[in-house]
């Protein structure tokens, strides 16, 4: 195939892809994350429609928390071939030592967490977390209530870069969460929610943001 893709090169697989070009200048020069995985499905499609057929290859599993495929999937304008990779969350559930579907966890955005993790529980993997923002937000989150969500001697579990010689698995007090030094391969595994996250709250939230930003009545 003439024309090769990776979504990023911030990650140890794209080495095997020496010759493909990367959209991480989409993601560099984008202001908005949401406006990014548009971007890389346009500029797909407009390389397939040059030359019949493009590869695209993303970092893990192409079915776990790939946006791109999922738009690509959606797209009536092409045909999209997946073939199957190992998720991170298959090294996850190893280091863990659980077995995800009898203990129920769910799996959770951390750049969406306080709406996608509304009225849970838990357990949840926590996964997405490239920054320290999102710890944070993750963190403030889980403290918005009268009552937080943990209890104050409650522990989270760290897991960055697995299966790298420098992987981390540690368990942390979940007060000290805005203190991990957070990268695009980090996530979190919270076992259990002493109360679920404030859910119509944060959904109400969410709604007045979008009612402000796409209604002029509502902004004025």
């Amino acid at each position: 195939i003439s024309e090769q893709f990776v979504r990023t090169r911030r990650h140890p697989a794209a080495s095997i892809m020496a010759n493909a070009q990367s959209f991480d200048e989409v993601y560099e020069t984008s202001s908005d994350i949401d406006a990014v995985y548009p971007e890389i499905v346009e500029r797909l499609i407009s390389a397939a429609s040059r030359t019949g057929e493009v590869l695209y290859a993303v970092p893990g599993s192409p079915i776990v928390a790939e946006r791109t495929v999922e738009l690509l999937l959606a797209d009536p304008r092409c045909q999209v071939e997946i073939i199957p990779a190992l998720s991170f969350l298959d090294l996850t559930w190893a280091r863990l030592g659980i077995d995800p579907v009898s203990v129920g966890v769910r799996i959770i955005d951390g750049h969406r967490f306080a709406i996608d993790a509304a009225g849970e529980r838990g357990p949840l993997l926590v996964a997405q977390c490239d920054s320290p923002d999102v710890l944070s937000d993750v963190k403030l989150a889980l403290d918005a209530g009268i009552d937080s969500c943990l209890s104050a001697d409650a522990t989270i579990t760290v897991l960055q870069r697995l299966g790298l010689p420098d992987e981390v698995v540690q368990e942390i007090p979940w007060t000290d969460l805005d203190r991990v030094t957070a990268d695009h391969l980090t996530s979190i595994y919270i076992p259990e929610l002493a109360s679920p996250v404030a859910q119509e709250l944060m959904r109400f939230s969410e709604l007045v943001a979008v009612l402000r930003s796409e209604c002029p009545w509502d902004r004025e």
